[in-house]
C-alpha cells in the first residue's frame, strides 16, 4: 500500500498552461455590479486581496468596492474555481475541460516523486520531467483506455471502449525544482478533476481479499402506485484493505496516518492497477501488533469520487 501526499498547488507552481482563464470578467474595485452578476478573480490588479482563481456571484445590487476574496457572503457568493484551476482545487467532481487536450507545467521547490490524475476523461496522458542541469530525465505516456475484459478478437472489435478515470505513478525522478509537464491527450474534450503531485510513502504490503465498492448518491423514490423513479447522482469509491508491515515500522506508519487524518491523499493498493486507486480519506485504521516481526493494519478508505 502506497500513498501520495499532495503538495498544495499555488500560482508560483503553475509555470505554464494551455487552458485560458476567460470564464467571466475580472473583478475590479471601481466597477458597480448588479444582483447576480458573475466575476472572477485571477490576479490582484483589480484591487483584490489575493488571486483565488475563483468565480463569484453578486448577492446585492449597486455592488461596488466589495472584495469577493474577503467578503463574508454579504455581497458575493463563491460559485466555483475557474475552469483552468478546477483540476487544482479541493472539489474533485469539478473538472478542468479543454477541447483538443490539456497541457500544464508545474514546478516545485520540494522534491516530488509521484503523481496521479483523478476523475479524468482522456485517451492518454504524458508526463515529462525536465531538470535545469540534466535536461529531460523522464518521458512516459500512459493509456487511459482499459483493456480489462478483452479476451478475444470479437471483444476487441465490438465491446464498448471503456476509459480509466484515475491513474497513479510513483516513479518520477526526485529532482528538486524540476519542471513537470502533464499532457492529457484527446481528440475531443479532455477533462481532469484533480491533478495530484507529491511524495509517496509505502505503508506496507497490501493483502489479498481487499474490498472494493462504491457509495452511490443517486436517489430512488417510489410513488403511491409502486412506480420507482431513479435520479442519477454522483458516487464515491471505497476500499477496505489489510496491509502487513514490519512491526519495527509501525510507529512511523501510525504517525503518517495520524498526520493525514484530515488530508485527502491517493491510496494505491496495487501498482499498475487503476481499479485499486482511491483518492480520499481513511475513516479509521487499526494496527494490530501480531508478533515481533510482522504486524497487520486494517484501513477503511472513503473516496471523494
Amino acid at each position: 500500500m502506497k500513498i501520495i501526499r499532495p503538495e498544495t498547488i499555488l500560482d508560483a507552481n503553475v509555470t505554464a498552461t494551455n487552458v485560458t482563464e476567460a470564464d467571466q470578467p475580472e473583478w475590479a474595485s471601481g466597477t458597480t455590479y448588479a444582483l447576480n452578476d458573475l466575476v472572477m478573480v485571477t490576479g490582484t490588479a483589480g484591487g483584490a486581496a489575493t488571486a483565488t482563481h475563483k468565480i463569484y456571484q453578486s448577492q446585492a445590487g449597486s455592488n461596488t468596492g466589495n472584495d469577493p476574496t474577503t467578503d463574508d457572503g454579504t455581497y458575493w457568493d463563491e460559485v466555483s474555481s475557474t475552469n483552468a484551476w478546477k483540476m487544482f482545487d479541493a472539489i474533485v467532481q469539478d473538472q478542468t475541460e479543454r477541447s483538443g487536450g490539456i497541457e500544464v507545467t508545474l514546478t516545485f521547490t520540494p522534491v516530488v516523486n509521484a503523481l496521479a490524475v483523478i476523475n479524468v476523461d482522456a485517451a492518454s496522458f504524458t508526463v515529462v520531467v525536465d531538470d535545469a542541469t540534466e535536461g529531460e530525465v523522464y518521458n512516459e505516456t500512459y493509456s487511459l483506455i482499459s483493456d480489462s475484459g478483452i479476451q478475444d478478437w470479437y471483444a476487441y472489435f465490438f465491446e464498448p471502449i471503456v476509459r480509466i478515470d484515475r491513474y497513479a505513478i510513483t516513479d518520477l525522478p526526485p529532482y528538486a525544482g524540476s519542471d513537470i509537464t502533464v499532457t492529457l491527450t484527446d481528440t475531443g474534450t479532455a477533462k481532469c478533476g484533480a491533478l495530484v503531485i507529491g511524495q509517496f510513502a509505502e505503508l506496507g504490503q497490501s493483502q489479498h481479499g481487499a474490498g472494493i465498492s462504491i457509495t452511490d448518491y443517486s436517489t430512488k423514490t417510489t410513488d403511491a402506485n409502486g412506480r420507482v423513479t431513479i435520479t442519477p447522482g454522483a458516487y464515491a469509491n471505497r476500499m477496505d484493505v489489510d496491509i502487513i508491515l514490519p512491526t519495527s515500522t509501525f510507529p512511523v506508519v501510525r504517525n503518517i496516518l495520524t498526520d493525514i487524518r484530515t488530508t485527502p491523499v491517493v491510496w494505491i493498493a496495487q501498482d499498475d492497477e487503476p481499479g485499486a486507486v482511491v483518492y480520499g480519506y481513511y475513516r479509521e485504521f487499526d494496527i494490530i501488533l501480531s508478533n515481533p516481526t510482522l504486524s497487520r493494519c486494517s484501513l477503511d478508505i472513503e473516496g471523494l469520487v
